[in-house]
This record gives structure tokens, sequence and C-alpha cells, in this order.
């Protein structure tokens, strides 16, 4: 899994190419995304009270999914519980805590897929330093041929000197045969005694870009991107043996093979897919709405953690938030909401993805707001370039108790997010809105809203309030 944590330099940098985008900014006639789902009825009326409809079991709240990623390593007692009371589903970790606590939770444990760790860089696991646990099934399964099980370099002898060898986040790793008719077989029993007791299992490392950066020329396989597509047919096999969901790391990347071993797992973990400072954010929804369209589970993962946003300082300031994390977590929330169905069941939101505090101090009560249901399809409703020459879009979905309104970054130079980025966004007529803060309180009714490049508001239906 990528650590989150980038440095100042490179969230700035991440944003600074250049850009053909006209720098005219007029209103423009409000436009549909033709991409997103079609217009639906609420399934739910709107209850009483805004956070209303909770419950101690999951799923806590009908409106949203909430997942995390296990890498809190000084738990307690009273952080767990709390925990498992805020939290649907969890990655890594112990199962048996988090049943513990909440026994609805939904549990992945943490597991490498196509890579071995070699005995000198870890410890004796079914998890991720198989190499010995496979050793002993082959003995005791001696119609199939254990060397056959590992990729070898494409000029180097079918032996263990010639496996495909590399380092990966400090580990050395072997690649494994996803073809060979015994590491299948072995493959598949690993994956069943790992999810024995639980929901199913997340496979860390498995976009396309993991494997390109990685493999090389193959004696057993033509490229990487062979090498990724055979995965999709095992993924596919184990998914129907176990009758559970495998979630596969695909990260960022987005070819046909990535949604093809997405597909057979039934299930995919989105690192970094959520990026207030990313302008293909379009295509971004786009691909989550196509997979869940499939029947595909989404982790819908954000990029930057709170503390990334505090170590941009003035450049990122608060704008209508309280802090510039809660302004960026409550961005992060809306375009949840700008690709979430008619049922959260599929589409899971992940907002940070830390190890080392606790995640009640990282918690954003403005998830926990009942806005209900989306009534319809995001619609874009202006576009221009705001005071300092930063392009835009802003989208608004219409939900059953409130207004989402996101404005999104578009270009790929560099950007401006301070104070003079701000534009007013007029808000529909018939009633006053009134702004949802991201630790749950509310602010003034208004009839406009303003927002800076890369901000967003959920604006509360006043006649539902």
């Amino acid at each position: 899994m990528r650590i989150s944590r980038l440095a100042l330099a490179a969230l700035v940098a991440a944003v600074a190419c250049t850009d053909n985008t006209p720098t005219s900014s007029p209103a423009r006639p409000v436009q549909r995304d033709s991409s997103s789902t079609p217009s639906i009825s609420a399934s739910l009326a709107a209850p009483a009270s805004l956070y209303s409809g909770y419950s101690p079991r999951s799923p806590h709240w009908q409106h949203i999914t909430t997942m995390m990623t296990d890498f809190y390593y000084s738990w307690t007692p009273t952080e767990r519980a709390w925990a498992g009371a805020h939290y649907d589903m969890a990655m890594s970790g112990s199962g048996s805590a988090w049943r513990a606590v909440n026994p609805t939770v939904s549990h992945y444990p943490y597991a490498l897929f196509w890579t071995t760790m070699l005995p000198t860089s870890g410890g004796n696991n079914i998890y991720s330093s198989y190499y010995a646990d496979m050793k002993r099934w082959f003995a005791s399964h001696g119609q199939y041929v254990f060397e056959h099980a590992f990729e070898h370099r494409k000029d180097a002898a079918r032996d263990s000197a010639g496996r495909v060898a590399f380092t990966r986040w400090g580990t050395k790793r072997w690649a494994i045969n996803p073809t060979d008719p015994g590491a299948m077989a072995y493959t598949l029993d690993r994956m069943q005694r790992i999810m024995a007791s639980d929901n199913g299992v997340f496979l860390d490392e498995m976009a396309t870009g993991d494997m390109h950066s990685l493999l090389g020329p193959m004696l057993e396989t033509s490229s990487y991107l062979t090498y990724a597509q055979s995965l999709a047919p095992l993924l596919g096999m184990i998914q129907r043996a176990t009758r559970k969901r495998l979630i596969p790391n695909t990260a960022e990347y987005m070819t046909p093979a990535d949604r093809a071993n997405i597909v057979a797992s039934t299930g995919v973990h989105l690192e970094m897919f959520n990026n207030f400072m990313q302008s293909g954010m379009i295509d971004r929804w786009k691909w989550i709405e196509g997979l869940v369209a499939s029947g595909v589970f989404v982790d819908f993962v954000s990029t930057y953690g709170t503390q990334d946003v505090l170590n941009l300082g003035s450049k990122y300031p608060r704008g209508n938030s309280a802090t510039s994390a809660q302004r960026a977590k409550l961005w992060e929330l809306a375009s949840y909401y700008m690709v979430v169905p008619a049922s959260p069941r599929l589409l899971a939101l992940q907002l940070e993805n830390s190890w080392n505090k606790p995640y009640s101090t990282l918690w954003i009560k403005a998830q926990e707001a009942n806005i209900g249901h989306p009534r319809a399809m995001r619609v874009q409703v202006s576009h221009g370039t705001d005071p300092q020459g930063n392009p835009y879009i802003v989208y608004t979905r219409d939900f059953d108790r409130a207004l989402v309104v996101l404005r999104l970054q578009q270009g790929w130079n560099a950007h401006t997010y301070g104070d003079g980025t701000a534009i007013t966004v007029p808000l529909p007529k018939g009633q006053k809105w009134i702004p949802l803060n991201a630790d749950g309180t509310v602010g003034a009714a208004r009839t406009t809203i303003r927002l800076r490049n890369s901000e967003a508001a959920i604006m509360l239906k006043s006649t539902a309030m």
C-alpha cells in the first residue's frame, strides 16, 4: 500500500503542468453529466432529525458506507469500541478484535497475491511471507512441480536462481506464475485459509502500474500486461469457489486489465482516488459508476490525510471551514455524494489512511448527517475561470434533504487555492439554504455560497430542518 503522507513539494508539483483551457469565465447553461445514473426517486423518506437513523450494528447509517484501513498500532479498548461503532468495514488488522466490538463489521485481512516475500525478508505466514507454506503444500501435492509456480527471467534457467526477483517497499520478492496449475491450486487453498473467518481478503499492490515497474522480460509470460490479464481468471476462480469478496488495490490505474481483475474479484480498493487537487475527477467518478453498475464493491479512498493537508499551510487555507483539513475532507465527502448510487452499500468512503493517530481524532462528523438519498444525477451548473486564473467546473446534486455543491478544478496548470480564488455560486431559489460544517454543526442560512478553488459545500434544505 502506498503511504499517503506526501511532502509539500510533491503536493504542489502534482498540479503544475501546461494547460490549454480558455480563460473566459461566463456562466453557461446547465449541463447534465451523461455519465451519471438516470434520475431516481428517493427510496426513503427524510428522517425527522438530521442525525436520526443510526444503528449500533453495521451498516451504521442508511445514507453512507464507512470503511477504514486498520493501520493504527496503538489500539485501546475504548478506541477499538469507538471504531466499531463508526465504521462498517475494515481492512487489515485483527478480525477477531473487530468482531469483539461489533460482530457485524465486515473484515478483510491483508495479503499479497502475485508476489511472495523471500524467506530473508519477512517472517513465516500465509499472508505475505508465504514461501515456506508454499513449499510444504507442494511437498504434499506431488502432481505439481514447485519451480513451475514461479516466473523466471526471459534469458535465465527455470530454476530458483532464474526466478523474477525484485525489491518492493524494502522487502525482496519473487513473482508467482498465475497460469501454472500448481500455483493456481495453491493460491486457492491459501486464500481459503486466509478468508476462513472473514468476509473476504484485501489484496495489496494489484495495479497494472505495480507490475509494469517490477516484472521485466519473463520466460513464461510475454509482457507485464499479459501477466496482469492472466490474474483475472485466477481471481474469478477463487471468488466463485469461496463466494467471498476479494478487494484488490488497483489504486489510480484504470486500464482494461485493471477493470477485468476488479470485476472478477467483485471488489476494489481505490487508493488515493478521491483527490481534491485532481483535475481528472470526472473520469474517476465515471470509473466508479461503471464498476458499481457491474456489481463491484468500491472503496473510495482519499489521496491526502489530515496531516498532508495541514502541511500545505497558507497554500490551502480553511475557507468556509474551521480548518484547512476540514475544508478538504468536506470536499471529499461531497465527491462521494457526487457518485453514490441510490443505495450506498456498494460504495464505501474512506477519508483517512492514518498509521499513527486514533481514528476518532480524525473522524468528520458530517458523515453522520443523514442527507437522504440522491434524487437525480449530478448536474454541471457553471464553469469558467476565477479571479486568479484557475479554470473550474461547479457541480450540484440534489438529495432528499440537501444540495451538494462541489467546485472541481480543471486544467493541469499550477493552481492556487486561497481566498482570492473565491467565486459566488447562486443557490436554487425558493428557500434559504443552511451549510453543514465538517464538524457536524450548521451555519447561517443563505441564498448563495462562496467557493474557493477545490472547495465544496453541503447545503441543507431549510424546509427539512
